[in-house]
């Protein structure tokens, strides 16, 4: 599916619209989006992240303005401001960056951008550039968002093909609802190349990096790391085996691979990722997913089948013996990070105008393994996605 009438600039990470308001004789461009995300399961007994049988319009419901603002001698600055409907539509600063184009082909980036993990890292937010109501969500669940450092770009033609290869280095400290994540370096790069209708894109990062406990009942087990801080008051894990579960300092790696396909009006995107933590309890998931669509005038029908599927890191076991009080709570959180899960979403998207999108979505999503909150479910989405 093309998306006529915007367009998406990668390499710069910046969204452009075919009308934006300037300033200040073109010097200042101002660009917006935005996407009233509604959604329910249609059960309260089979919730969904946070939906349930209320039709709510607020978790995934977003406001973005962009600000570029160009200083002449192919320097230039970029902010983007987002209110998130989940965050009470608080406005934050998302992206601030400076770009400096060198010359056709390199181009260096500094500041905050989006952590460039996916096929639509750049534009998750701007719903009107997919089809979907929301990317799938089984590959598309990082910890953190942005990225605080340097980007270097390459394009060029390699014969008849377009090549960007892009290059990061920075860090990452991030408030999420379950701790702070902290990443003291990370670095990596990606290669997308294509021709015509059908092009690959290519990632791999690698860090060194701390994350919060992501297994429910772990800080019942875990010995505090500060010597201060109160003990669990049941049994805990020796320090040795604390040590093997906690991402503390540990280095993690990231990779992805998509092929996207767009010929005539039919279109078809595969994207696959894998995650892994050195040294923890991190069950190394991988994620993929298959998508086709169809457009027919303003209609585009779209089918899209993923999946989610981790390794529990069962070894850590082998540091505590069966006789250990602990042993049974410790073997059940780890089978608790035992999953296989799938999520089949059929939709159709409606361009009703010019610069605006309406989105129906149904997604039927099942849990192979039992764990916390697995509840076989379906869940309904509309949306309505526009660019200004």
């Amino acid at each position: 599916m093309r998306i006529k009438e915007t367009c998406i600039n990668l390499g710069l990470s910046t969204l452009c619209i075919v009308t934006p308001a300037h300033a200040d004789n073109d010097r200042i461009h101002f660009n917006g989006f935005g996407s009233i995300v509604a959604a329910t399961t249609f059960d309260d007994e089979k919730p969904y992240f946070s939906y349930d049988d209320d039709l709510n319009f607020k978790n995934e419901s977003l406001f973005g303005l962009q600000v570029r603002g160009d200083m002449g001698e192919n320097l230039s600055a970029t902010a983007q401001i987002i209110a998130r409907g989940s965050e009470d539509h608080d406005a934050e600063f998302d992206w601030a960056y400076v770009t400096y184009a060198i010359d056709n082909n390199w181009t260096i980036k500094a500041g905050r951008f989006r952590t460039p993990f996916f096929e639509y890292s750049d534009t998750i937010d701007v719903g009107y550039t997919y089809h979907w109501v929301r990317p799938p969500k089984f590959v598309y669940v990082p910890l953190f968002k942005n990225l605080d450092g340097l980007n270097i770009t390459y394009a060029s033609q390699i014969r008849q093909f377009d090549s960007t290869l892009n290059f990061f280095y920075g860090s990452v400290q991030e408030d999420i609802p379950i701790g702070q994540v902290d990443l003291k370096f990370v670095y990596g790069g990606s290669w997308r190349i294509g021709v015509d209708w059908i092009s690959m894109r290519f990632s791999y990062f690698r860090s060194k990096l701390s994350i919060p406990a992501i297994a429910p009942g772990l800080d019942n087990i875990l010995p505090p790391e500060d010597p201060s801080a109160p003990a669990p008051s049941g049994p805990t894990v020796s320090e040795e085996v604390a040590d093997a579960i906690r991402a503390n300092d540990d280095r993690g790696a990231f990779g992805s691979i998509s092929l996207k396909v767009e010929y005539d009006n039919f279109f078809a995107v595969a994207e696959v990722t894998r995650s892994e933590i050195e040294d923890s309890i991190f069950p190394d998931p991988l994620g993929y997913y298959a998508s086709i669509g169809y457009t027919m005038g303003k209609f585009t029908p779209h089918l899209t089948y993923e999946v989610f599927d981790t390794s529990p890191r069962n070894n850590i076991l082998d540091g505590v013996s069966e006789s250990d009080p602990v042993y049974s709570t410790l073997e059940g959180i780890i089978e608790g990070t035992d999953q296989d899960n799938t999520i089949i979403t059929i939709g159709v998207r409606y361009d009703f105008h010019h610069s605006a999108s309406l989105k129906f979505d149904f997604s039927k999503i099942n849990y192979d393994k039992d764990g916390p909150n697995r509840i076989d479910t379906q869940l309904f989405s509309t949306a309505i996605s526009f660019v200004f």
